[in-house]
C-alpha cells in the first residue's frame, strides 16, 4: 500500500448525533510514518450537514514507559508524540495530563507542551483570585521551564507503546502491570 493512499475499509450508515436522520460514514486504512496504520472514519450527514472525523490507531506497541529529563537550555526542544490513552507527567512542576473519554493524541515539542500548561495555568489563575501568589510562583517555574533553566523529568506511561519523545538521551523502560 503506497503511503499516501488511503484504502477504502468499510462503509456502513448510522444516526446523525445532531439531527437524527441516517448518515452514511466510510472507514480508510492509512499507513503513516511512525504510528504505521490508522483507520479513519469520516461522516456527512445530508440532511442538517454534521461532519464527523476521527482517526484511530490500529497497530499497538508493547507497553512503555517513557523518560525524558530536561537539564539545559535546548533539552526543550524535543518532539514529544503523545497518544490519547497514554498518562504524561512533569513530577517536579506538579503536573499531569490524565486520558479521559475525549483525551487527544498530539504532537509537540517539551516547550510546546510547557507553554500548553502555562495557558491553562493562566486561565485558571484568572478565575481564582485568592490565589494570586501562589499562581504567580506557577508561573514563574512554568516560565523557567520553558525556556530549559531548570531541570525536570517529562514522563509518559503509555500501554499502546505508541507515544515517544524523539531524543538521544530519552529512556525506555518496561512498563509494568497495574496490580
Amino acid at each position: 500500500m503506497d503511503i499516501n493512499e488511503p484504502v477504502k475499509f468499510n462503509e456502513y450508515t448510522g444516526k446523525c448525533p445532531v439531527c437524527g436522520d441516517l448518515m452514511v460514514y466510510v472507514d480508510y486504512v492509512y499507513r503513516i510514518p511512525y504510528y504505521e496504520s490508522v483507520l479513519i472514519t469520516t461522516g456527512e450527514c445530508s440532511s442538517c450537514g454534521y461532519k464527523y472525523r476521527d482517526v484511530r490507531l490500529i497497530d499497538q506497541k508493547e507497553p512503555r514507559k517513557i523518560i525524558y529529563r530536561v537539564e539545559k537550555p535546548g533539552d526543550e526542544r524535543a518532539l514529544v508524540i503523545r497518544s490519547s490513552g497514554s498518562i504524561l507527567l512533569i513530577p517536579e512542576l506538579g503536573l499531569s495530563i490524565e486520558p479521559g473519554p475525549f483525551s487527544q493524541g498530539f504532537i509537540t515539542t517539551v516547550e510546546g507542551l510547557i507553554m500548553d500548561f502555562t495557558e491553562k495555568t493562566r486561565f485558571l489563575c484568572e478565575e481564582d483570585k485568592e490565589k494570586e501568589a501562589e499562581c504567580g510562583i506557577v508561573m514563574e517555574k512554568l516560565a523557567k521551564a520553558r525556556d530549559g533553566l531548570i531541570s525536570y523529568t517529562v514522563i509518559i506511561e503509555d500501554k499502546t507503546g505508541l507515544s515517544d519523545i524523539v531524543s538521544g538521551k530519552t529512556i525506555y523502560e518496561k512498563l509494568q502491570p497495574e496490580s
